[in-house]
């Protein structure tokens, strides 16, 4: 199963290479979760992707740790997925890109936490739905390179699960 899995996950970083080589980026939230779920054996009794299973996995908000209604959650990518497209198309200006150079990319940038409503609805108040706090850019901020900038704007306390 594991091995399968591991060749999923191949097939994904592959159709993302195709679209990025071919300037094609509509259909990458499906190739790149997709991608997540297979590398992580996410994956359904028969071996399909489960994106239900990133919830409540990896990072969770300590709003969301206590919630028990799937209604009132939502899976939220850490980096804006906007941010990581964004991220492997620069990546791919520079020459065709390499299945390593976008399993590092994704690997690097591809966290989920799983939030509230509520605090998803803060996020979008700040207008950081798809988008990094100014600050990610800056090298002289303190918010720097800091993947969980936008939690820490918004006042979301964010927990690792393993």
């Amino acid at each position: 199963m594991i091995k399968m899995n591991n060749k999923n996950a191949m097939i994904e970083l592959q159709h993302i290479q195709l679209e990025l080589n071919n300037q094609r980026t509509q259909h990458m939230r499906h190739f790149i979760d997709q991608y997540y779920c297979y590398k992580n054996n996410l994956v359904t009794v028969t071996g399909k992707a489960n994106w239900d299973k990133i919830l409540w996995n990896g990072y969770v908000s300590k709003n969301a740790a206590i919630e028990i209604d799937r209604k009132k959650v939502t899976k939220e990518h850490i980096v804006p997925l906007k941010v990581i497209v964004h991220e492997l198309t620069l990546l791919n200006t520079k020459a065709e890109i390499s299945l390593d150079t976008i399993q590092n990319c994704i690997d690097n940038l591809l966290m989920f936490a799983t939030i509230t409503k509520e605090e998803d609805a803060k996020l979008r108040s700040l207008k950081l739905t798809s988008s990094m706090p100014v600050g990610y850019q800056l090298s002289n901020d303190p918010l720097y390179g800091d993947k969980f900038s936008r939690y820490k704007l918004a006042g979301i306390e964010l927990l690792e699960r393993t």
